[in-house]
């Protein structure tokens, strides 16, 4: 690349007339024709040299030598003093702008040349040392291992921190004459590609290198086989072409991902090995659920088969009628709780709890003529509305109501009038519908709600009714592992309402 002339004069005519001069040298020549345009213009290109005249209106040259000397980006550039003023004063104010020196008008072509030719070349010289000095301290000091190989392989330099590393220097007794030496022997064509493949590429392309390190570990060498990111770029030096290797120490990442793995994998064996006891687990509990429902249901039908015969005796008073048809519609029940529940085991085991689409309305029907089968007097009055179509276990559903329902026929039996209405509401969400069971019994305190799903709690208006406080607390389980949840309102003396929610039809993906 050629260097950049600025040539500044007022007068058109010596302006044509230096660039005459100089163009035969090859230079890229830039005119300016005042002092105000010279430093404008110097601020653009960055010239090699400028060649300033001293005598000019608006700005003079002393002036535009110090405006120049005094912006840090072009501080720095050579400047030739054009003047026809030859006493000391006038060459003294010319040093102190900052002038490096002067050339005397009318001047001569030979002169000119010869001056610029030598400014350039110093000025090129200064800039390459600063350069080299630059590159040579960030060499130094650079906290990555650096390497600077011949195009045969061979290492030149090394910076610190690989001395530190591979314990050894170029032009010591030990020098390693091969950077692939430094490398285990598999990743030795791998040392050779990256050398040869740095001067073809405009980006250096990474490539991942093992080294076993230093075997006695001193000046912070590592004794354990060590993992880089290499990449190599050229760096030319006095005409030579170096390649210059830059190792990132990756170790501990590749350590540390290493262990990740390893972790990943031993939870993977660990997860497998869980499932397969709980899958185990859930068998036995199946086969525990079967066996229990087998000896219970069997002397059970034996019961519900007595009570049936003695229902149609009519040699019997009315009043036996009546208990022993209460005790027939409690066999009937308790037969159908058990087949439920173990319905309900197979669903669960099987992972299909929540894939049936029920209508709600005629399984609230059916649970209020059951619940009304075993009512003494006084005989509750349902309200019975609209309900929608539910995606949830059938059985789930009947179990959470025939719990709340009863609930609310056991709370509401000390009233001459007990009311229990059954519906539903608009949810928040159009995924999900909310169904309510509302009486008019005992209900309860806002400082009581958050007991209600409490296993074994039990609220004061309870305390003289039978029971463990179990019910609420299954049944909130229940609802929640079926996507749903569950909560109530109440006031004492005033009735209570349970909410529930459970997924609509259609809208469980």
């Amino acid at each position: 690349m050629s260097a950049k002339v600025l040539l500044v004069d007022d007068d058109p005519y010596n302006l044509v007339t230096l660039e005459s001069m100089l163009r035969p040298e090859g230079y890229t020549l830039f005119l300016a024709e005042d002092g105000e345009q010279a430093v404008q213009k110097a601020r653009e290109i960055e010239p090699d040299v400028v060649v300033l005249d001293v005598m000019m209106p608006r700005m003079n040259g002393f002036e535009a030598c110090r405006r120049i000397r005094s912006d840090p980006a072009i501080g720095r550039v050579p400047i030739l003093l054009l003047t026809a003023l030859d006493d000391p004063d006038s060459r003294l104010e010319g040093l102190r702008g900052g002038a490096d020196d002067f050339i005397t008008k009318p001047c001569n072509r030979d002169e000119l040349r010869a001056r610029v030719r030598t400014v350039v070349a110093l000025n090129r010289f200064r800039v390459i040392a600063e350069q080299r000095e630059r590159f040579q301290r960030l060499f130094a000091i650079a906290p990555d291992p650096i390497l600077l190989v011949d195009g045969l392989g061979r290492i030149v330099s090394m910076n610190r921190r690989a001395t530190e590393l591979f314990g050894q220097s170029p032009g010591g007794a030990d020098s390693l004459r091969e950077i692939a030496d430094l490398f285990l022997p598999d990743d030795a064509a791998t040392v050779r590609d990256l050398v040869a493949e740095s001067g073809a590429r405009e980006d250096p392309v990474p490539y991942t290198l093992r080294t076993v390190g230093r075997a006695d570990g001193a000046s912070g060498g590592s004794t354990g086989e060590r993992t880089f990111v290499a990449r190599a770029t050229v760096v030319p030096d006095q005409g030579e072409r170096l390649h210059m290797v830059v190792l990132s120490d990756v170790t501990d990442v590749v350590a540390a991902r290493s262990a990740l793995e390893a972790l990943n994998r031993d939870l993977d064996r660990q997860v497998q090995e869980r499932t397969r006891q709980l899958e185990e687990a859930n068998s036995l509990l199946l086969s525990y659920a079967n066996f229990v429902s087998h000896d219970l249901r069997s002397p059970l039908s034996v019961v519900v088969g007595c009570l049936s015969v003695l229902t149609d005796d009519q040699r019997l008073p009315p009043d036996v009628l009546r208990w022993i048809g209460r005790a027939y519609h409690g066999a009937v029940n308790l037969s159908e709780l058990i087949t439920n529940i173990l319905q309900l085991a197979h669903e669960e085991h099987a992972g299909i709890s929540g894939d049936q689409i029920v209508e709600a309305g005629p399984v609230m029907a059916r649970l209020v003529d059951r619940l009304l089968g075993l009512q003494r007097e006084p005989v509750p009055r349902f309200v019975l509305g609209p309900l929608p179509t539910l995606q949830v276990s059938g059985f789930v559903l009947e179990r959470v109501f025939y719990n709340l329902v009863g609930n609310a026929i056991k709370y509401s039996s000390h009233r001459p009038d007990p009311v229990i209405e059954i519906g539903a509401l608009p949810s928040s969400t159009p995924a999900t519908a909310v169904l309510f069971v509302r009486d008019n019994g005992v209900g309860f305190g806002p400082e009581e709600s958050d007991r209600l799903f409490r296993a074994f709690s039990r609220l004061s208006s309870a305390e003289s009714r039978e029971g463990l406080g179990l019910g609420l607390s299954l049944v909130a389980r229940l609802v929640q592992a079926h996507r749903g949840r569950i909560w109530a309102e109440g006031r004492p003396n005033e009735g209570a309402t349970f909410f529930v929610e459970l997924p609509l039809a259609g809208a469980v993906s």
